[in-house]
């Protein structure tokens, strides 16, 4: 990997010194509220608000999945409970969900264990712009867990000048979606309110689900650039057991467990501000606290079934940007810190009112320093470097009680744990102006993980919380096309990954897989056929190997056999079609290839979880005092699922989640 970049940067040279194109300089546009400059090579989109408003009755991973490299996954269905979706870039499969790092406003919201993203908390509405890097372009910047890619979601600014707006929502399987956002002065401050509240009895039985979320921005003057924002959510939801392949058959929307539920709620509070320190140096500092507590009974699974677990998560990332020009170079770099600490408090036992056979505590610490440095080589040339270093500090406890219900001699009883390590993390990147149409990029870098508390509690050996951290090293080359009516995106990737974090289904233990390969092409492209049609159309090519020979006592030898949940072929277009200023149409297409089930890492199933080939429908018109916006998802009413357990001993035997069928929404929103 390292010697074709070094080819790579050999072919940048010698172009330099043998062609001379007069171009203007590059101007580095402030990629979002957290960060000064983009990253030099890597494969990056932005996703703005009007695409987010002209879907706005799709979900936020249902919009996000439309980019190439990046996969949803749902138990339930995105609309109906997209909190147990699993967002998932360049082929990471069953562990997405702790390998693509998720920002809010540059404050990230993964969980010291493995839950998934709170997606249905963060208002749609609200949001300025998505940034995505593909990759673990995005380590220096944000940490560990970027492994497989980083997206980080802004919300809009404070703004004086806006309306206030109502909007309700009717749809399928029985859901009422309301929102509501007011923007106020009080005195020298502005305050900005959304509030939403959404019920819906879900497409599969014993699936009802209520979901609040309130946030309130403050913005502290008039002039100043400082906030204050306060979030609060309440997550009510029944969930139904997985099918097995017959019952997909003849009751794929049922479930055999009526008593099982997840539920949480949880606030968060962010500081932030800007300074301007000098004319060539910023100050941004953001702040913030969680706390976020979950309750669960899931008599599906394995005893214990019930579960109380609190999260207290602070972050504290001050950072300064820096713009400067030393012997005609112009040089902008971003030199930060990252200061987070996590807490952990989970009660396991077999009933609410039960005494918990398990109390797991834990307390991890962050440290980070890091520098990234973009420097202007040529008129037509711009070299991109970065360096995180990262301390980590864990500790974990698991206490164990006899006296619980069914306490079994047996009983995996884990040893404390304490451990501090420190990690690495490094990116080069380039990127060249061809002519005033087409520029090239290429980036290596590495990423990696530290292993979090669920990963240690069902540690290697079942009696240890020690696994190793996982790594990764990358390059990508790609290139970038622009014609007055014609754009394409294309580039490939190759992941060398070690110590991935996996879960042996055999032993039941989580287990650190000595080597995985991924690569892949992402092609994306956008033709402007007339002023009122534009055709938009993604495509990507991926595969995911494990590369490494036998696991020691805990598994057999995967070498060569596909990752699991990595589809090789899928393909998603969308028409734009503006039939007027205030009427707009959006067909769109989603294919996706076959691919392994989950805990089939041996490749020892026959069946897969077949492709899926969907049609869907949007469309918005804005009348004079309110909004429209209709949607049809699955048109042709497919019965399909797109996460499934296989089982690793038995042929043909499995157990899926079905998604909805056919599913039509309409909203109505106001100004006032």
């Amino acid at each position: 990997m390292k010697f074709f970049f070094i080819l790579f940067v050999i072919f940048f040279t010698k172009t330099v010194f043998s062609i001379e194109i007069t171009v203007p300089i590059k101007i580095f546009e402030p990629l979002s509220k957290s960060s000064q400059n983009e990253i030099i090579g890597s494969s990056k989109t932005k996703i703005y608000k009007n695409l987010v408003g002209d879907l706005n009755n799709k979900s936020l991973q249902e919009i996000i999945a439309t980019i190439p490299g990046i996969q949803s996954r749902s138990l339930y269905g995105d609309n109906t409970s997209g909190s147990k979706t699993t967002i998932d870039i360049r082929g990471m499969g069953a562990q997405a969900k702790s390998n693509v790092l998720i920002l809010l406003n540059g404050q990230k919201l993964n969980n010291i264990d493995m839950s998934e993203i709170d997606f249905p908390s963060i208002p749609i509405d609200e949001i300025d712009v998505i940034e995505i890097y593909k990759g673990n372009a995005g380590t220096v910047l944000y940490g560990d867990g970027a492994i497989g890619g980083t997206i980080n979601i802004i919300t809009n600014p404070i703004n004086k000048n806006k309306n206030n707006f109502a909007s309700y929502q009717l749809g399928s399987f029985n859901t009422n979606n309301y929102k509501i956002n007011l923007n106020n002065d009080l005195l020298k401050y502005n305050i900005n309110t959304f509030i939403n509240y959404k019920e819906t009895d879900g497409y599969r039985e014993e699936n009802q689900q209520i979901q609040t979320n309130v946030s309130t921005k403050i913005d502290l003057g008039e002039y100043s650039k400082d906030f204050i924002q306060i979030n609060y959510n309440e997550q009510i939801m029944s969930t139904p057991s997985h099918r097995t392949q017959s019952q997909l058959y003849v009751d794929r929307r049922g479930s055999g467990t009526p008593d099982d539920f997840i539920n949480s709620y949880g606030g968060s509070l962010k500081y932030s501000t800007e300074r301007k320190l000098s004319e060539k140096f910023d100050l941004k500092l953001n702040t913030s606290y969680r706390k976020k507590r979950s309750y669960y009974d899931l008599q599906s699974s394995a005893y214990p079934s019930y579960g109380d677990t609190t999260l207290d998560n602070i972050q504290f990332t001050p950072r300064i940007n820096n713009t400067f020009i030393i012997n005609n170079y112009n040089i902008e770099s971003v030199l930060g810190i990252d200061l987070q600490r996590s807490k952990y408090h989970s009660f396991r036992k077999e009933e609410q009112n039960s005494l918990p056979l398990h109390e797991y505590t834990s307390d991890l610490e962050s440290q980070a320093f890091y520098y990234q440095n973009n420097v202007n080589v040529t008129p037509t040339l711009t070299l991109g470097t970065g360096l995180r270093i990262q301390r980590n500090l864990i500790k974990i406890s698991d206490n164990v009680n006899p006296n619980a219900p069914n306490f079994k001699s047996w009983t995996v009883h884990h040893k404390n744990f304490s451990d501090t390590e420190t990690n690495y993390s490094y990116s080069v990147g380039l990127e060249k102006i061809i002519n005033s149409k087409l520029n090239v990029f290429s980036r290596y870098g590495t990423g990696f993980r530290f292993p979090n508390i669920d990963d240690r509690i069902g540690g290697s050996g079942g009696v240890s919380f020690e696994l190793d951290t996982q790594k990764s090293d990358e390059i990508e080359v790609g290139i970038n096309f622009n014609e007055k009516f014609y754009s394409i995106s294309a580039n490939t990737y190759l992941i060398e990954s070690r110590n991935e974090l996996g879960y042996d289904s055999d032993s039941f233990v989580n287990i650190n897989i000595n080597s995985t390969r991924r690569y892949g092409v992402e092609l994306e492209n956008i033709i402007e056929i007339n002023q009122n049609l534009v055709s938009k159309n993604n495509f990507t090519y991926s595969k995911a190997k494990f590369t490494s020979d036998e696991q020691g006592s805990y598994a057999t030898n995967f070498k060569d056999k596909d990752v699991p949940l990595v589809p090789q072929y899928s393909y998603s277009g969308m028409i734009e079609y503006s039939l007027n200023s205030n009427l707009k149409i959006m067909p769109s297409i989603e294919y996706r290839d076959d691919m392994r089930m989950e805990s089939d890492d041996e490749n020892f199933q026959n069946t897969k979880i077949p492709a899926i080939l969907l049609f869907n429908l949007d469309a918005r018109q804005n009348f004079k005092y309110f909004d429209l916006s209709v949607s049809l998802k699955n048109i042709l009413d497919e019965k399909y699922f797109n996460y499934a357990v296989a089982s690793s001993n038995t042929l043909g035997t499995y157990n899926a989640y079905p998604e909805p069928q056919r599913e039509i929404y309409i909203s109505l929103g106001k100004n006032f």
